[in-house]
């Protein structure tokens, strides 16, 4: 059977040769042979495949065997510093991998800090870039690409110090939207407010250029719905709201008693411009 072992060996088929030297070693735990060989199997396995979690697992086997060995031989001197021996190869592999997985995960958590410091990076690049924004266009291009990085963090592995610097960064970019949400509105009220003096002044010189036109209600509704009341009196300045008071009082003090009603109802139906 020990043939067996070395030919499944020797041929590099490790399930096998596994499978047959623990069974071997199993039906034999005093034979020095046996344990010899299945043992310095098991650590060249340990010492060269590959993978670390395969190189972990043929180790951990080699020191159960080992540990079964030692309880099952005959013991003399020779025996017992074979056994040292065993350990002390055993306890270098060991060592080997330990020191490996130890250089592994401080390289991974490095490369995680390095990884984490470029998106804090980015994440203070970006808030520039959502200081200068202005335009609702780049200011939304720039709130995209926040959430992209932000997602892209891997937080759970952030250092105090990145927790704190990260902490920081999304007080700063949650003020800055806030304040750059309310300039960019008051924009648009701006830009609202001018487009809706410029509505009032237009229906102002048309009805004052053509009076009588405007007794014909059909003509003063499409006065009064495409300019006179297109606009929403809750987002306009308290400055358009006095010339359109002005423009109103003399269109509706120039009208009869049914063009005063007419305007009247038109003020309540004409749809308002929201934008």
């Amino acid at each position: 059977m020990l043939n067996l072992f070395e030919s499944y060996k020797d041929a590099n088929k490790i399930t096998e040769a596994v499978l047959v030297g623990r069974n071997l070693f199993n039906r034999n735990p005093q034979s020095q042979e046996v344990f010899s060989a299945y043992f310095d199997y098991l650590c060249n396995l340990a010492e060269t495949l590959p993978n670390q979690a395969d190189r972990h697992d043929f180790a951990t086997q080699a020191g159960v065997s080992l540990a079964f060995y030692s309880e099952n031989a005959d013991l003399d001197e020779n025996v017992v510093a074979s056994i040292a021996s065993y350990q002390k190869r055993l306890t270098m592999i060991i060592s080997t991998l330990t020191n490996a997985e130890q250089e592994a995960c401080a390289t991974a958590v490095a490369e995680i800090i390095t990884y984490n410091d470029n998106g804090l990076k980015e994440l203070y690049r970006l808030k520039d870039s959502l200081y200068s924004a202005s335009t609702q266009e780049q200011f939304d291009k720039t709130l995209i690409e926040i959430s992209v990085i932000d997602n892209k963090i891997k937080k759970d592995s952030l250092t105090d110090e990145q927790i704190n610097t990260y902490e920081t960064l999304t007080k700063e970019h949650t003020n800055l939207i806030s304040s750059k949400m309310r300039d960019f509105e008051y924009m648009k009220n701006i830009a609202y407010n001018k487009q809706a003096v410029d509505s009032f002044a237009k229906a102002f010189k048309q009805f004052r250029e053509d009076e009588n036109k405007y007794k014909n209600q059909t003509q003063l509704f499409s006065l009064a719905s495409s300019n006179l009341f297109a606009y929403d009196a809750s987002r306009l300045f308290n400055e358009t709201l006095i010339y359109y008071s002005h423009v109103y009082s003399f269109i509706f003090n120039k009208l009869d008693d049914d063009g005063k009603l007419a305007l009247t109802r038109f003020s309540i139906e004409c749809e308002r411009k929201l934008r």
